[in-house]
């Protein structure tokens, strides 16, 4: 053998003896401490659900679906347990559930882990130090894994003053934990937080009609095919749609402050035999929602005033499918109790701006500027003018004339049905601007009459409904009534535009 040969034989076999070292380091050292590291994350969440890399046996990776949770705070011991979709208390009583407070326990119990290992193997005196003899918090919690039951029971001592931090035992297993104080925060939930607060919420988009009686009104409210909103009592007008969404939201967002008991006598008590607004929500399936407000008045020597407290208390009562529900409220919880009036449609013309596909401006004295697109799916690129001269249009001035007559608003009613038009600027021979849906039907129409005397920027205008209105005028110079204001391209003047 070569010398060259010997050297590449020791290169090889200390290429082997390398080989070995790094495999050994890697498989029987770092992979091992690596698994060992994994295996310690896993053990010091305050419930791991799922085993360490379990796995589904499809291969993925196995989703845990909890089921209940009890806990244990302040003396009230109260059960939420998942029925279908939502959570509900089932005990101490029956209501439904607060779904963010319940999400928020149940991701604290798989996302926080312990701190430390403060004792591991505490004897009884011990236990008594750390406060585990009475307990400030017991959780428990089952979920569902792989088509198995598991849970967790959790009890918490006293709460280190240092640091804020609580001293928690798990299951059966012996040593002490220390866990940061948002734990205690975020788990340490009365029947009262863990009760759902929202007594006057309703989906909109599932209400149909919303009939009110009141001390002072009396109205219904009903949606028609198209999802707007309308007045069919005492009289029948279109209603302003934002408006009854902003006053759904509004009170749907009203909190309860506390649940009295829930008795015959204490409804009577509270004046619910006479009731301050009495609301009935038809929903699109399902038994009505039924929400009755009261009002009481403190004495100024009452507890629960305060000092300075408030002089008249609310309280309401739901009514739905899964039962009834007394609570006591703010006064926002007479949100409802609305003069029709004040609903009503305050837009001038009434149209979808997705389904109209020909807008036609017609100025005094000048002739007609038609734009259209084919289709109502066709992007804003798409409009082009077609007369009096075809060409692409401005997009920017169509859809800004479109959007400033969807948010036309009146700011004042006047004659319905007037014989004499004209008197007001109205009639067939006044600015208008009309639009066509993809069928070729009239959508809407605006037309704008003559200033409104001792009114800054103050028009008449008439819209959906057979009335003059009055209407602000400063963005009407938005509209395209000449060619040159709508066309994208230089236009001649041939007599073809006119004077603003």
């Amino acid at each position: 053998m070569s010398q060259s040969q010997k050297t590449l034989v020791q290169m090889l076999v200390l290429l082997a003896i390398a080989g070995g070292i790094g495999g050994y380091a890697w498989f029987g050292i770092y992979k091992k401490d690596a698994q060992t590291a994994k295996q310690q994350d896993h053990d010091l969440r305050l419930f791991a659900p799922q085993k360490l890399d379990e796995r589904t046996p499809d291969g993925g990776s196995p989703p845990a679906e909890f089921s209940r949770l009890t806990i244990t705070y302040q003396g009230q011991t109260t059960v939420v347990e998942r029925q279908g979709k939502e959570w509900w208390v089932t005990s101490p009583v029956k209501a439904k559930a607060d779904r963010l407070v319940v999400d928020g326990a149940l991701s604290q119990l798989q996302t926080s882990k312990f701190k430390a290992t403060l004792e591991e193997n505490p004897d009884q005196a011990t236990l008594t130090k750390f406060g585990f003899d009475k307990p400030l918090l017991v959780v428990e919690a089952t979920a569902q894994v792989n088509g198995e039951s598991r849970s967790v029971k959790l009890v918490g001592g006293l709460e280190n003053t240092f640091d804020g931090s609580i001293y928690v035992r798990r299951n059966d297993e012996k040593p002490v934990f220390t866990a940061e104080g948002g734990v205690r925060f975020t788990l340490g939930k009365t029947t009262l937080d863990l009760r759902d607060k929202q007594p006057f919420a309703v989906d909109e988009a599932k209400i149909q009609k919303i009939a009110v009686k009141s001390v002072n009104n009396d109205y219904v409210l009903e949606r028609n095919a198209d999802k707007q909103w309308n007045i069919t009592r005492p009289f029948a007008e279109p209603a302003d749609t934002a408006s009854i969404s902003a006053m759904i939201s509004g009170i749907s967002g009203e909190r309860a402050q506390a649940f009295p008991e829930d008795s015959e006598a204490n409804r009577r008590g509270l004046g619910f035999d006479a009731p301050l607004v009495d609301t009935t929500i038809t929903l699109l399936e399902g038994p009505p929602v039924r929400l009755r407000v009261s009002r009481q008045a403190v004495d100024a020597g009452i507890a629960d005033a305060g000092p300075g407290g408030p002089s008249e208390v609310f309280y309401v009562i739901r009514d739905d499918a899964m039962g009834s529900t007394l609570a006591q409220v703010g006064p926002g919880s007479t949100q409802y109790d609305r003069n029709p009036f004040d609903l009503k449609d305050k837009t001038i013309v009434r149209f979808k701006r997705e389904a109209v596909t020909k807008m036609v401006f017609r100025d005094v004295g000048g002739p007609e500027i038609v734009v259209t697109k084919d289709t109502v799916d066709a992007s804003a690129e798409a409009w082009r003018v077609v007369a009096p001269r075809a060409g692409k249009a401005k997009i920017f001035k169509v859809t800004s004339a479109l959007w400033t007559l969807a948010s036309a608003k009146t700011l004042a009613a006047g004659e319905e049905k007037p014989k004499d038009w004209g008197k007001y600027g109205l009639d067939d021979k006044a600015k208008s601007i009309t639009l066509y849906g993809e069928d070729g039907k009239q959508l809407a129409r605006f037309v704008i009459g003559k200033p409104v005397p001792e009114t800054p920027s103050g028009f008449y205008v008439r819209g959906t409904r057979d009335q003059v209105l009055q209407s602000d005028g400063s963005r009407f110079g938005e509209f395209p009534f000449t060619l040159a204001e709508v066309l994208d391209e230089p236009v001649p003047d041939a007599g073809l535009t006119t004077s603003p």
